[in-house]
């Protein structure tokens, strides 16, 4: 194709897309919908060619034959910064190697190309799987364990958030590479924590430095329970100073602290189950928040009504209509099959999850194994406040997202990592 046909291409391309963006002023809701998913593979296609173009301008000596370095050359000429250009350059030589004589190569990750050239994910996928796949951790585990974590990240790619994949991919170089890299035998050994109240009251200051054991396990747990930033607009050292607060709080709850620092106090309140779920339109907390009426079905949909009646010695896993709350037996079942939130792409463990009923108690919902889902606190307000579905399929929970989410509204569940 010589260099003069290549504009009038790009002029039909222009031309059909301000067609479309004309008309989708005026079509329905859910053909807006439609479009913003034709958009993104559109998007991705474009990505995809982008990746190709400058893995081929690298081949071929264009970048040193402008006398550049590729990534700085990609960011003036996009208007890109730096490190993004850098991971376009990373991508395009892991997609599309070729030898110094510029024959093409196999792909380093050739599941993730496969992806890519089929507009299934995006360059974002492909720059979490190829800095996973760099890590000192995956160059410790096996070339045979290397291929199929390459093959199982472009597949859970194809189902998750390139933030989500992230976490996957931690999780499972975590699992290739139990024992992690040898001690560092010299590193100093120093803990030490200052915690200071301002001279209001009103708040505190905390300053310190832990050795690496210590501050391993701190930042281990702040992750564990980090909120995304989308969910609050917060900044990072926000979010993990309410990641260390939750932490706190639950140790509390569970009571497991030395007398001196106790238990938390805690309110009981006597409802009329049927009479809040029918009139009430929200709640009030002791000390004067404010909950909407989904915040009350979601605090009401794992406490006690009645008690069961057993038979025999043995703990039953069903108890029907008998009971709405689940007895130790049922959250250890479920615990042991969810494994924490069940909802795709969360980590929260057991210990911080509540049980749903995925029919409603009070709907005729029965108090059995197969109709009980495990959720964090965040996914259990979701189910309650949004349009997403729990089913059980195949002895497994998984996710119906609303149309507007993804109009095929194809399942989703937590992938069996282990």
């Amino acid at each position: 194709m010589s260099e003069s046909s290549l504009p009038p291409s790009r002029e039909s391309v222009d031309a059909g897309l301000a067609v479309m963006r004309v008309k989708v002023r005026s079509v329905s809701k859910q053909a807006r919908v439609d479009q913003l998913s034709y958009l993104k593979t559109l998007g991705r296609q474009v990505e995809h060619d982008t990746v190709a173009l400058v893995a081929q301008m690298d081949d071929e000596g264009d970048f040193a034959e402008y006398g550049v370095r590729p990534a700085p050359a990609i960011a003036d000429m996009l208007r890109i910064r730096e490190p993004e250009a850098r991971r376009i350059v990373a991508v395009a030589r892991a997609v599309f190697p070729t030898t110094l004589a510029g024959l093409p190569l196999e792909p380093k990750l050739p599941a993730t190309a496969m992806a890519l050239a089929g507009w299934e994910i995006d360059q974002a996928h492909a720059e979490v799987i190829d800095h996973a796949l760099r890590r000192d951790a995956a160059e410790r585990i096996s070339h045979e364990q290397w291929t199929a974590l390459e093959e199982q990240l472009a597949e859970l790619a194809r189902d998750y958030r390139p933030d989500e994949l992230a976490k996957l991919a931690a999780q499972l170089l975590e699992q290739l590479d139990q024992d992690g890299p040898p001690p560092d035998d010299d590193e100093p050994q120093v803990n030490e924590l200052h915690l200071s109240a301002a001279a209001d009251g009103a708040a505190g200051r905390i300053k310190g430095r832990l050795d690496a054991a210590t501050f391993e396990v701190l930042s281990r747990a702040v992750r564990a329970v980090l909120c995304p930033p989308a969910d609050e607009g917060k900044s990072l050292g926000e979010r993990q100073a309410d990641a260390l607060g939750e932490i706190c709080e639950h140790a509390l709850d569970e009571g497991r602290l030395p007398l001196e620092g106790g238990e938390r106090p805690h309110v009981t309140a006597i409802l009329d189950y049927q009479w809040m779920r029918e009139q009430a339109r929200g709640l009030m907390f002791d000390y004067g928040g404010r909950g909407t009426a989904a915040d009350l079905r979601a605090l009401l949909c794992d406490c006690g009504v009645t008690p069961v009646v057993f038979d025999g010695a043995s703990q039953p896993l069903d108890l029907g209509r008998e009971r709405r709350c689940v007895s130790l037996a049922q959250r250890k079942a479920i615990a042991a099959r969810d494994r924490g939130c069940a909802h795709p792409g969360c980590h929260r463990k057991p210990a911080w999850c509540q049980v749903h009923h995925i029919r409603e108690w009070i709907d005729g919902g029965e108090t059995n194994i197969e109709d009980l889902v495990m959720l964090c606190r965040t996914h259990h307000r979701m189910i309650h406040q949004s349009d997403w579905e729990v089913r059980m399929h195949l002895g497994r929970p998984e996710f119906i997202p609303p149309r507007w989410v993804d109009p095929t509204q194809a399942p989703r569940r937590q992938p069996m990592l282990v």
